[in-house]
């Protein structure tokens, strides 16, 4: 699956970019950042995660468990992950009107970082690997996106160029972890990846498994 090995691998970045963001709030609550640096992050995630990346999903792994896999469009992980893709996008235009004030910039940067972890988190440890399975079983037996445009490809730089400048940092605070537990929709709005694609024999089968 040539798609989810990029959109994984993208996943590599936007991580090294959240704690990119963590090391801007710090100096930001400093005042040891300028508008350029927020411009910077902006335009990174604008084109880069939340084009790019977040379109490939949209547009093509998406559609594909929808039709190919069975996988409900309109509850579970899918409406789940396009309302983090939603809440990404408000949280970057936040950012950018928050250009011309370190403190209050400083709150944004943290709390997206926070969200993109979250995000690329549950994708990698359960989104990703259920949808591989469940797409071979529909008979798919590759799924690919599409090339960066030059843009994107220049976005993508300078993503890792903002990881140099401001070199990652962990953040305490964030709540990471695999698994429908470590998300924040479980039990709000999704009841996890056993209840909302499971078929009857996948749970007895896992039943099976639990029970030795």
């Amino acid at each position: 699956m040539r798609l989810l090995d990029e959109l994984t691998e993208e996943h590599r970045l936007v991580d090294r970019a959240s704690g990119s963001l963590i090391r801007f709030a710090e100096r930001a609550s400093k005042s040891e950042t300028t508008s350029r640096d927020v411009a910077d992050f902006v335009h990174f995630l604008r084109v880069y995660e939340g084009g790019y990346h977040h379109e490939r999903e949209e547009q093509v792994l998406f559609p594909a468990l929808v039709e190919r896999a069975e996988v409900p469009a309109d509850r579970g992980p899918l409406p789940v992950m396009l309302a983090d893709h939603r809440a990404s996008a408000a949280m970057v235009d936040e950012l950018e009107a928050a250009a011309d004030d370190a403190a209050a910039a400083a709150g944004v940067a943290r709390r997206l970082a926070h969200h993109l972890w979250e995000h690329a988190d549950k994708e990698d440890s359960v989104l990703f690997p259920e949808s591989r399975q469940r797409l071979v079983r529909g008979g798919v037996a590759n799924l690919e996106g599409r090339p960066p445009t030059p843009a994107e490809e220049a976005a993508r730089a300078l993503g890792e160029q903002l990881t140099e400048r401001f070199p990652p940092l962990d953040d305490h605070e964030a709540v990471r972890g695999d698994g429908c537990i470590a998300c924040s929709a479980f039990t709000v709005t999704c009841g996890g990846i056993e209840k909302e694609w499971w078929n009857d024999w996948e749970q007895e089968y896992h039943r099976s498994l639990d029970e030795g």
